[in-house]
This record gives C-alpha cells, structure tokens and sequence, in this order.
C-alpha cells in the first residue's frame, strides 16, 4: 500500500497528495506494484478519482487481504499455530508491505492487525451458504460468558439476534456458532459477533457492493492529560473510518467501523495544544 499523507507530501516535498509523479514512481520498488494494487481494488472496492482517497483505499486493501489471512489461520488451529506477516516497517519512504511507514505511522494494517492478534479473538467467516463463528482463545485460562451475535442494518436496526452461554477452553478455537445467511439484503447488513467484551463484524458482501449512507459523524474533543479525548457517534454506520490530522500524535485506533447509534471513544496522544483540524474519511462518503 501506499505509505501515509504525511510521508507522501514529504517524497513529493509539497503539501499535496499527487501519486502520479515521477518522486512517486521512484519509490515504488516493485515492478508490478502499480498494477497489482489497482487490480485487487477493483475487484472489491470503488476506485476512487482523487489520489489521496486512493491512498485511503489502499490501506484498506491492504489490511482486509493480510487480517483475512491471519483469522483464517488462527481459526485452524492447532493445524496452524498462528501467522507471522510481511512487513512491519519501512526503512525508507517506499509503497511497500509495510504496516507502520518510514515516519512511525501506523496503517490501516498495523491497527486491523493489533486486534486480530488479541488473546480472545471472535471470528466469523462465510463457509457454503452458512456463518461459522469461533472463538479463539490462546490464554491458558478456561473463560466463560455469553456469546452474543446479531444481523443489523445499517441504520442501526436489529433484524435478528440470539446468546449462548459458551465454555471456552484453553489454547484453543472452536467454533460455538452455525447460521445460515437467510435471505436479507446483504448489502445493507452487518453480521456482529460479541464475547466479554470483544467484538467483530463481518459483511456479506464486498465493500464496493454495500449501501452505505451519508450521514455526520459528531465529534466532541475534550483536552486530556496527554492530548485529546475524541467522542465520536454517528445515526449510520461509517465504514472503515480513518481520523487524521495535522497535528503529530498517535490514536489510539482508526480506520474502524463506527457502528450505528454507538458512541465510541479515542485517545489521541499529542504535544499540540489544540486539535482544530481533525478530519475523517470514510467509505460512505468517496
């Protein structure tokens, strides 16, 4: 994927974001990367015109094809123990694998990436006409709780929900959950899974292929002992929403899905004194 916005503007050292460039080309070191980041995105995502949403998408490909990987692997234990991904960081500015790029900045990948490597992961995948939903536990502690899982659209409306109280044993995945995808409209549905806390979602179609919605996102930033506290809550689901700034700091997530009509909290961690640029972007709205 391509590196950040603020590495971009400095590989063409101007405040724009243009990857047509010959600066751009240079720091492309693959010899078909071009090529294979523009196929994969159209195969599932719109491809946007402006070259900073490009950039954008290209994070998501990215993570969506790596995280896809990692929870597949995961599920199959102990066939498979686990995933090792190629590559962390960037030892200069480059479009590469990389996760975190040549400033420090994390991806879309490095986030997505975090949480699919949690102790307790609940994952779900589509396998003939059914979902299957396991929970992965490489603690070595037995954990029990209820396993809730729902279909809402995405305004924010339960259109079928069931719990099960599970028993997950040790360094284990199992899976506690069969259901047959049933016949709603897919491309305006999430498929939730929750367990003690962790969470996932799982869409029934590709990302180019869902109606999203526009709606605002409300913000309320409040100054906090080390930067910014950042409340954020929207009427629709925003998909894969991506926070950014001027301003130099970390949040502590991005380019998640802020799910309808539920209030979520970051953390921006920052020297600035003021945040007064924040900015979002996400699938809805490109």
């Amino acid at each position: 994927s391509f590196p950040s916005f603020e590495t971009l503007k400095y590989i063409n050292q101007n405040d724009t974001i243009n990857i047509k460039t010959d600066a751009i080309k240079t720091h492309q070191k693959h010899i078909r990367g071009f090529q294979l980041i523009d196929e994969y995105m159209k195969r599932d995502y719109n491809i946007p015109t402006k070259d900073e949403n490009y950039v954008y998408v290209s994070h998501l490909l990215q993570a969506k094809g790596i995280v896809m990987g990692i929870e597949a692997q995961r599920r199959a234990k102990p066939y498979s123990m686990g995933t090792l991904f190629w590559q962390l960081n960037d030892c200069w500015p480059a479009i590469s694998w990389s996760s975190i790029d040549y400033f420090g900045n994390w991806k879309a990948l490095q986030y997505k990436a975090k949480k699919a490597f949690e102790n307790v992961l609940v994952t779900s995948v589509v396998k003939e006409n059914m979902i299957d939903t396991y929970i992965v536990n490489d603690s070595f502690e037995n954990i029990k709780g209820d396993l809730h899982i729902k279909y809402i659209n995405f305004n924010g409306k339960t259109l079928w929900s069931d719990t099960l109280e599970v028993d997950v044993k040790p360094n284990s995945s199992e899976q506690y959950y069969n259901l047959s995808l049933g016949d709603f409209q897919k491309d305006n549905l999430v498929f939730i899974s929750e367990f003690n806390g962790k969470y996932s979602t799982l869409y029934l179609d590709k990302p180019k292929n869902l109606q999203l919605k526009k709606a605002a996102i409300k913000k309320t930033i409040t100054k906090s002992k080390n930067g910014f506290t950042i409340e954020l809550q929207s009427t629709t689901l925003q998909k894969d929403l991506f926070l950014f700034t001027n301003e130099k700091g970390f949040f502590s997530d991005n380019y998640f899905d802020l799910l309808p009509n539920k209030k979520v909290i970051i953390e921006f961690k920052t020297a600035a004194k003021t945040l007064d640029d924040l900015r979002f972007k996400t699938l809805n709205t490109i």
